[in-house]
């Protein structure tokens, strides 16, 4: 007689075959990159995303884009299926009554942004204001997805004379830290093109880390809750901005960052301008996508997170549930052609929902951030508000 394995040795084998798998994604980083490369610069017309060009850079930049998500996938802990599978029933237990809710019920105007704490602090040379204050709750709905609540946090670069415009920059995931300021050019910004510079830690992500909790993670409410959170801490900050001085307000998303600006600006009409940079806009998409490369389990997950009640309680943040009150000139796509972190298709649907300008750039996800030509697109957006 055979025996038949236990659920814990078939759940270690599991996990096993899927660590191989993840760790064979590593062998495929340049024929990946070189292929999808090769691909983009034979894209369709038809697509309405032009084609990229082909040559070391971009396969270089492809080859970045694959590093990340093989680098991303050894070092994430996968959960069990089952564990999954039941965060995935708790989505069912709300899921359609949050997908009937209006995108203005879904996101509650938050209360009125009151300062806890206010330090001075410096990087180098730049100068700027740490504050902390109450973060708003979501949707009473999501409040069983969200596991921490911290004080929200924001680094502001203000001018001491009024009349400067505003400029509110969203970070991607895994960033939050002190050196965005750099990343993203705050006294470039501040000193040169004479905004106020306001930069908001999402919840999970920096200093607002929790130990236990992983943001993006597999579970879908918490990450839509979280999501929820972080967009109303930013339509908190945006009618502060606005009662601190009355001048118009752009506000900026990179990467997961992206969906978060697209629905500040179509809730929050003091927002003038908007931009989003290789945005992510369904993050639950995105993690599937990914998923596909890990064998008969990764399918399976990835199943699990495009299913029903998932799209349901992820509807709430849907960037294409709103449209901006900025004028369609100023709404700002910047989309990576080769990119592999995100897609370039996702962008393209951003794009023609908004109608505005897009920056089409010829590389990659990670590339296209650190770009000079996406940083001289950005530039020339943003002179055009000051």
């Amino acid at each position: 007689m055979t025996a038949t394995p236990g659920p814990d040795r078939g759940r270690w084998q599991n996990r096993f075959d899927s660590s191989l798998t993840r760790m064979s994604l590593l062998a495929e980083v340049l024929p990946r990159a070189v292929l999808s490369s090769r691909s983009a610069s034979h894209r369709a017309a038809a697509t309405g995303i032009p084609s990229s060009a082909f040559g070391v850079r971009q396969v270089g930049e492809t080859a970045l884009d694959e590093f990340f998500i093989a680098g991303f996938s050894l070092l994430r802990a996968v959960p069990d299926e089952d564990d999954i599978r039941a965060n995935v029933d708790r989505c069912a237990l709300v899921g359609s009554r949050l997908r009937a809710l209006p995108m203005t019920e879904a996101n509650p105007d938050p209360p009125e942004l009151r300062i806890q704490r206010s330090i001075r602090r410096k990087l180098g040379p730049v100068a700027y204001e740490r504050l902390d204050y109450a973060s708003p709750d979501p949707h009473p709905l999501l409040l069983t997805g969200d596991k921490t609540k911290t004080a929200a946090t924001v680094r502001v670069l203000e001018h001491r004379e009024r009349g400067h415009p505003w400029l509110l920059w969203i970070h991607g995931a895994g960033q939050g830290r002190i050196d965005d300021l750099l990343s993203l050019r705050a006294a470039f910004l501040h000193e040169e093109l004479g905004y106020n510079v306001v930069f908001p830690v999402l919840p999970g992500h920096g200093m607002r880390r929790s130990k236990g909790v992983t943001f993006p993670g597999f579970d879908p409410m918490a990450n839509v809750a979280l999501t929820a959170r972080g967009i109303a801490e930013v339509r908190a900050l945006v009618r502060w901005m606005h009662a601190q001085d009355p001048t118009p307000i752009t506000v900026g998303g990179i990467s997961l960052g992206g969906p978060v600006a697209a629905i500040v600006a179509g809730l929050e009409p003091q927002v003038q301008s908007v931009i989003a940079v290789v945005p992510m806009l369904d993050l639950h998409a995105t993690m599937a996508h990914h998923l596909l490369r890990g064998g008969d389990r990764g399918r399976a997950i990835a199943d699990l997170l495009r299913s029903d009640p998932v799209q349901d309680v992820t509807s709430v943040v849907d960037p294409l549930r709103v449209v901006p009150h900025a004028q369609a000139d100023r709404r700002l796509v910047v989309a990576a052609l080769n990119d592999r972190v995100t897609s370039v298709a996702a962008a393209e649907r951003l794009h023609a929902h908004w109608s505005g300008p897009v920056h089409w750039y010829p590389g990659g996800h990670i590339g296209g951030v650190m770009s000079s030509a996406v940083r001289a697109a950005i530039t020339d957006f943003a002179s055009a508000q000051t």
